[in-house]
């Protein structure tokens, strides 16, 4: 088989999207999609970037990334590096295409120095936060042959908001923190206060999300109460917010006031204000079994299950 492998070039955009539907058939992709979260992406270099051919025909592709700009102010990861896509078509498979590719791509990854590949959990430009276990089982079985390990594996949520109703442990908890923390939609009084607090509690992609998030308040595409903030004494001790297409989070809560049920809280006043939108669906990509059991009191059940992986490149 006449195969080579060259990097991405900007011709091959369509056929790459159209290769990804046809492979990743739980998570479809738009042009759009892939120009932002791909081509737009400060860390983007097509070195990370390849397609495979057999003869003149765009058979596969994968992505790899490594930072070369800080994730906001999150811990330095210089020396690590991500696979967040890869596709090779039906016809093709188990024909070494996808183990090329790999290869290729972990060459790459050492040329920059990098010890660790994790599979998938790129911030901020994720797809999916690992492999889903249930709808592409040849992929775990691909990568852990290629030498991946699991490390844990998440889980996304979904939930239906036509029948939602705040328990009544929730309300109990809200009455008993009554005249102490104060729960309210995004006023600019509030921002400094947000952003430093994202800093402290949660340094890295928080702080782009309120960031975001704000902006689209101040242009109008969001309304103030996509943004829910929990405050006490002037600090700032909770945030979750929505988008406009049912996404739900972030979500968090300072590590020194877990147990009050301000995220509870913060999680029903959210949803609440999704559905007054006429939102009727709610849906997060990433949690972990411990914290789907709070989210399961407002209806979300599991929807997908992924298993993140790594491999050490200073092991061959």
């Amino acid at each position: 088989m006449d195969m080579r492998i060259r990097p991405y070039e900007p011709s091959d955009i369509h056929v790459v999207v159209d290769l990804i539907n046809r492979c990743l058939t739980r998570d479809p992709m738009t042009s759009e999609t892939f120009q932002r979260k791909v081509l737009l992406d400060p860390n983007f270099d097509t070195r990370g970037a390849l397609v495979a051919l057999v003869g003149e025909k765009l058979v596969g592709f994968a992505l790899g990334i490594v930072r070369t700009y800080p994730n906001e102010d999150s811990a330095p990861d210089f020396d690590r590096s991500w696979i967040t896509l890869i596709a090779v078509d039906e016809p093709y498979r188990r024909q070494g295409i996808g183990t090329a590719l790999v290869r290729e791509l972990e060459s790459y990854f050492r040329a920059r120095e990098c010890k660790l590949t994790l599979i998938s959990p790129y911030a901020p430009n994720y797809f999916i936060p690992g492999v889903d276990v249930n709808s592409y089982p040849e992929a775990l079985a691909f990568f852990k042959a290629m030498g991946y390990e699991e490390v844990y594996r998440p889980l996304a949520m979904d939930a239906n908001l036509v029948h939602l109703i705040t328990p009544d442990w929730v309300r109990e908890k809200e009455a008993a923190l009554k005249g102490k923390v104060i729960f309210e939609p995004y006023r600019p009084e509030l921002l400094l206060s947000l952003l430093q607090w994202a800093k402290a509690e949660f340094p890295g992609d928080w702080q782009r999300f309120i960031r975001d998030a704000v902006t689209r308040i101040t242009t109008g595409e969001f309304r103030p109460d996509n943004v829910w903030i929990a405050h006490e004494n002037g600090k700032v001790v909770g945030y979750c917010q929505h988008d406009n297409a049912c996404r739900f989070g972030p979500f968090g809560v300072s590590a020194s006031e877990r147990g009050r049920g301000i995220g509870a809280i913060l999680l029903f006043r959210c949803l609440h204000s999704m559905r007054a939108k006429g939102l009727h669906n709610a849906w997060f990509m990433w949690t972990d079994d411990k914290v789907a059991k709070l989210y399961a009191e407002a209806g979300f059940i599991e929807s997908r299950r992924f298993a993140v992986l790594r491999k050490s490149l200073q092991s061959e």
